[in-house]
């Protein structure tokens, strides 16, 4: 039972930020945009232009074409699938979450589009996230080879969202505000975060948000990795060389949907289903390992010892973390976490921990996360389950014992959620 109630709070999460769930504070009476209190009067536009990339701006721009009718002009939408937004608008499908030649392709298109702008139009740009390897154009001496080496580097070694960013905008000529340079016209941009505590300085490497620092910690990167034997001198010499962020502006940004949000969805279903629910933050960051164990001293403690919570009760939490691959194994930062949760789990029966990607994508497996119980012991010895997460197989072991979560794409991406339960 606790196994299905992990379930239906980690889809209620998911499900409150899908793009159709997060527009309740946009609106549009014919002349003037609304959004989170700000007005926009746009009756003396010539054109309305649509734009955006990441892995929900498909069904974010289904949305806003519902509210804004038949206002929008065209435009461009670079996702990890393909869409159909219907006449005069292009779905251009590129890579996640590694870019490729289509990564490339896409930042061409976007560039070129925003620069055939007149100055009487507006822009609305969607950003979600995905869009960091979805639209990309390499800075002056790298390609997009140069990036994926780089970018596949970091992300084995176990580095952040924030690091990660901070190195790609360098290497990039979209990143960091410098897709603002081709604006001609005024625009806004709404954002579905991916990024714990939504700074916009990372959410999708901050193509309009010229406020970020350009380079100024890649250098403790470099050290903080051991990267200086790893990466190529030509491309070192690039990523620590000083550059000024003169020339880009940022766009007023309005953040419409997050992990938070997700959080309050996963709440809400907890006290339908009859749990105390108990949201301990929305910020989880660091070793997929350290936050599990984090979660379970938690959910241990409640289990243990009398307390002035009323049974039965869910512990929720999100953000990002992550995991240093040194196996060869299947899986991703949530299963991981989940695999390692159970073998925690010895000596109770009443626990229940649950992890999900809510773009429905975790790590290089078909699923977007599991459920662990206590119950599930009784089926497999802990020497086993070791061997499973030293090669970073969580995905295997998991499947086999039938507890992991397919969604498929979810057309949302707000980060991880987590959710714990004792009854």
């Amino acid at each position: 039972m606790l196994d299905a109630n992990i379930r239906e709070i980690l889809m209620e999460a998911i499900e409150s930020v899908k793009p159709a769930n997060i527009f309740d504070n946009v609106s549009w009476d014919g002349e003037n945009f609304f959004v989170n209190g700000d007005t926009y009067y746009l009756g003396d536009k010539e054109n309305i232009y649509i734009l955006g990339s990441g892995k929900a701006s498909v069904e974010m721009a289904k949305k806003l074409m519902d509210i804004l009718d038949d206002r929008v002009k065209s435009g461009l939408v670079i996702s990890h699938y393909d869409g159909d937004l219907g006449d005069n608008f292009e779905v251009h499908k590129a890579s996640h979450p590694l870019p490729d030649i289509s990564s490339f392709e896409a930042g061409r298109k976007m560039i070129d589009f925003i620069s055939g702008c007149k100055s009487n139009d507006f822009i609305i740009y969607l950003l979600s996230g995905g869009t960091s390897s979805l639209l990309e154009y390499p800075a002056d001496g790298l390609d997009i080879a140069d990036i994926v080496q780089v970018t596949d580097l970091l992300m084995k070694r176990g580095a952040d969202i924030k690091e990660l960013n901070r190195v790609r905008k360098k290497m990039s000529l979209i990143k960091g505000g410098k897709l603002s340079s081709a604006f001609k016209c005024d625009g806004i941009v709404l954002v579905l975060s991916d990024v714990v505590g939504d700074d916009l300085n990372y959410i999708g490497s901050a193509p309009f948000y010229a406020a970020a620092g350009i380079g100024s910690e890649i250098a403790d990167i470099f050290e903080k990795y051991n990267l200086e034997e790893k990466i190529p001198g030509r491309i070192a010499d690039i990523l620590l060389s000083s550059e000024s962020n003169v020339g880009y502006k940022s766009l007023n940004h309005y953040i419409l949907g997050n992990n938070s949000k997700a959080l309050q969805g996963a709440k809400q279903k907890a006290v339908q289903l009859g749990f105390t629910p108990f949201i301990l933050s929305s910020l989880f960051q660091g070793d997929a390992h350290s936050v599990a164990d984090f979660f379970m001293s938690v959910l241990l403690y409640h289990t243990r010892f009398e307390t002035d919570i009323k049974k039965p009760f869910c512990f929720i939490g999100g953000g990002e973390t992550t995991v240093e691959v040194k196996g060869s194994g299947k899986g991703g930062r949530n299963q991981e976490m989940v695999l390692y949760a159970l073998t925690k789990m010895q000596g109770v029966s009443n626990v229940g921990f649950g992890c999900v990607g809510t773009d429905g994508i975790d790590g290089n497996s078909d699923a977007a996360g599991a459920v662990a119980v206590s119950d599930m012991l009784r089926n497999i010895d802990m020497d086993t389950l070791k061997n499973f997460i030293n090669n970073n197989d969580s995905y295997t072991i998991l499947n086999r014992l039938g507890t992991v979560i397919k969604t498929g794409n979810t057309g949302t991406n707000v980060c991880d959620v987590y959710v714990g339960l004792v009854s």
